[in-house]
């Protein structure tokens, strides 16, 4: 490695330390050059000194990412022909990422916009028409060929202008990596050439990151996000589907990516764009990441999900080849192509619920629902509570999307993991042919930082104090709720915690209270507050799972909840809980026993105590470990490729101007929306109070009014002894008259 020329010692030594953190390459050498000694001859002995090497030139003080010198080395090998690799860096005009008024916020933060630009861009490298010096790959073979010719007196610029000048002449090209960013904090910019070469010239109009550029710089206006590397780090990488309806779906996702340090987890959703439209790709890095880092639309819907689908199938190939996927981990399908079970990879399913073999999601054993045959499809579709998501799906279509999804599952062995046994149970109940894959039981963990509240004490003349917590809606059980209201006025008051606007109103109706919305870690206060003696799970669905018991287990509230699913299955009943039938009567049942013999709740909430229950994510991981990619793997393993949006780049520049008119027509837009709001709120205030000085004046002139008419009925002229009430009536309207006036006055002042 060669530090610039005028380097200073202290500086030179503070990247050193940095080079040793951040270089991978096992036959990396670093050189502390002289810094009085001019460029070229520190080339020349850099040559000297490493005879076979090839050589990195640095600028003291650029900030270095991890596996630097590995993704260009990457870059520079790629093709035999090529003589030099370069990284985007601000401080080069032509191969910069970030737009000036970013670049100085982003000083502090160089490494995060580097995983930004690692994971939007598309691995690409591109023909550039120089080198800049504050960080560059210089292949061994290309230094020999031309390093000759260098001036052993020439500064940084002038040495590789020249080396740059002679590549070009014997057809060796300098590439631009799109998946490298160094920082330049405290680095000059290089100036701008008074006349570029037609080369720069074009490329500076043609520039191939223009998309990332936006992407990044659009991602920085937000904050940055947090982002992983994948095929980057020695990590295995393994990709989420799921569905976009937020829920117990991606809350597992996401505390699953949290807690696997071992792995990194991307996470692959679909939502259909706009009632109407296509449907469109997003894929995130990060588990807490809000900003996709790619993103793709397809122009054919997904209804509900596709057998099939060659748009599907060619995004997800991209992203398991390029970001070296090596598990999938399926938590939904809804919105996505049964192609996601014939990846070459190893592919997990995760039994969040019944879908596809059932259109309700959750299957209802009662009355209505014996069992599930395909000729009940129309039947179940026509009752769905998902029909205006699922609708435009005929029955047919249903039992062939139900076929193949099983045929793959059974062709490819795939291992499905449930919840809970009942789960497992019921899968093979609703589709006997599923006795025969493979199958496991993996409860939920979950990290919910809480401690057991103290079990309220129970006033026998007052009611017990009831929650519901959770979204309610058909399947949760807000009928049942409804039902059960009279019957449980007197013995229990409720309070509905997180139900929703819909849920709400009905609490108002029934005379309960209500918490439309609250997050996650407001829940132990919100209860604590209100001191409850108990909580009702209503579900009328059989529930897989329920985070929502697991989360009031761990405060020590004792759970009422329906004898179904994964209720009957964690619940002892009389010892971590009360299980009831699913109906408003034994319910109500249930919560009279109750508050007639308090100390049975009293007893299950001294056993939650004792005996907490909590299973964190992380034990959860490490049972799935035995599913997924172990070990570590090769450093900066993904696949480069010659960029693909050089062809694209003159429509997105005119795009790009387009949009920065449009960017500046919108801020000129909410500039003068700003201004006039402004000149609104004073011209609403001068009304308000001219018409406040209006009403006074009003009243004052009424008040005038009725002392005239007092005066006339005094008749002073032939009633002379009421002279003196006369006298004081008529300076009383005369200051009236006065106030009015100076007020009017004051207005017209202050319009002037």
């Amino acid at each position: 490695m060669i530090p610039g020329a005028g380097a200073r010692p202290d500086h030179l030594e503070v990247t050193l330390a940095s080079l040793r953190e951040s270089s991978v390459l096992q036959d990396t050498r670093i050189v502390a050059g002289e810094p009085s000694l001019p460029f070229g001859a520190l080339l020349r002995r850099a040559m000297l000194d490493h005879p076979g090497r090839d050589v990195v030139c640095l600028h003291a003080g650029v900030r270095l990412p991890f596996a630097w010198d590995a993704r260009l080395a990457k870059a520079a090998h790629a093709e035999p022909a090529i003589a030099a690799s370069v990284p985007m860096c601000d401080a080069s005009p032509l191969h910069r990422l970030l737009d000036p008024e970013h670049a100085a916020k982003a000083a502090s933060a160089s490494d995060d916009v580097d995983r930004s630009a690692y994971c939007m861009g598309s691995r690409g490298y591109y023909e550039v028409p120089s080198l800049h010096g504050f960080c560059a790959y210089l292949r061994r073979d290309a230094l020999e060929q031309a390093a000759l010719v260098i001036d052993g007196r020439a500064d940084a610029g002038e040495a590789l202008a020249v080396l740059a000048s002679r590549w070009q002449a014997a057809g060796r090209p300098i590439v631009l990596c799109d998946f490298l960013y160094v920082g330049s904090a405290g680095l000059a910019p290089q100036p701008e050439p008074a006349e570029p070469s037609v080369e720069a010239s074009a490329f500076s109009l043609h520039h191939p990151l223009g998309a990332l550029r936006r992407a990044v710089n659009e991602a920085l206006g937000r904050g940055l996000p947090p982002v992983s590397t994948p095929g980057l780090d020695a990590r295995p990488v393994q990709l989420h589907i799921m569905h976009f309806w937020g829920g117990g779906v991606d809350k597992w996702v996401r505390d699953f990516a949290r807690a696997d340090r071992a792995r990194t987890n991307l996470i692959l959703a679909t939502y259909r764009i706009g009632e109407r439209g296509g449907q469109r790709i997003v894929l995130y890095s990060d588990a807490d990441a809000r900003v996709p880092v790619h993103t793709w639309d397809i122009a054919r819907p997904l209804r509900s999900t596709a057998v099939s689908s060659l748009e599907y199938r060619e995004v997800l190939q991209q992203i398991v080849r390029e970001l070296d996927v090596e598990a999938i981990i399926v938590s939904s399908l809804i919105g996505h192509s049964l192609d996601a079970l014939t990846q070459p990879v190893r592919t997990v399913i995760v039994a969040h619920d019944f879908y596809p073999l059932c259109p309700n999601i959750n299957p209802r054993f009662d009355e209505r629902c014996a069992g599930c045959p395909p000729d009940e499809f129309e039947r179940c579709l026509a009752t769905s509570e998902f029909r205006s998501i699922f609708g435009d799906v005929p029955p047919t279509e249903w039992a062939a999307l139900r076929d193949a999804y099983v045929a793959r599952l059974l062709e490819r062995g795939i291992e499905i993991v449930a919840p809970t046994a009942t789960v497992a149970r019921t899968m093979a109940r609703l589709e006997p042919r599923l006795a025969a894959a493979p199958m496991r039981v993996i409860a939920h963990g979950i990290d919910f930082a809480a401690g057991s509240l103290p079990f309220p004490p129970v006033d026998a003349s007052q009611p017990l104090r009831l929650v519901v917590v959770g979204r309610m809606n058909a399947s949760k059980g807000i009928e049942l709720l409804r039902a059960a209201g009279k019957d449980l006025g007197a013995h229990a008051a409720l309070t509905l915690v997180g139900c929703g606007p819909e849920a709400a109103r009905m609490a108002g109706q029934m005379g309960w209270d209500a918490i439309e919305e609250y997050r996650l870690e407001e829940l132990p206060g919100i209860l604590q507050s209100l001191a409850p003696h108990a909580a009702i799970l209503p579900s009328v669905v059989a529930e897989t799972f329920s985070y929502t018991l697991s989360e009031i287990w761990t405060l020590g509230i004792p759970p009422i909840a329906t004898a179904l699913g994964a209720f009957a299955e964690r619940i002892q009943d009389g010892v971590s809980g009360f299980l009831f039938r699913p109906d408003a009567g034994a319910l109500a049942a249930l919560v009279r026993d109750l508050h007639q013999d308090p100390a049975r709740l009293a007893a299950v909430a001294a056993h939650l105590a004792a005996n907490p229950t909590a299973r964190t994510a992380a034990d959860m991981v490490d049972e799935y470990a035995q599913l997924l990619p172990q070990g570590t793997r090769p450093v900066a393993r993904f696949p480069v490729g010659v960029g693909r949006e050089t062809a694209l780049t003159e429509p997105y520049r005119r795009l790009d101007e387009a949009y920065s008119r449009i960017a500046a027509a919108y801020e000129e837009s909410q500039a003068a929306y700003a201004r006039a709001a402004g000149a609104y709120a004073h011209t609403r205030a001068e009304f308000e109070r001219v018409h406040a000085c209006y009403e006074k004046a009003r009243a004052d002139l009424a008040s005038v009014h009725e002392i005239w008419r007092q005066l006339n009925e005094l008749h002073v002229g032939v009633r002379w002894w009421l002279a003196p009430k006369a006298e004081r009536l008529v300076a009383e309207m005369r200051r009236r008259i006065a106030a009015s006036q100076a007020a009017i006055d004051t207005s017209t002042d202050r319009e002037t």
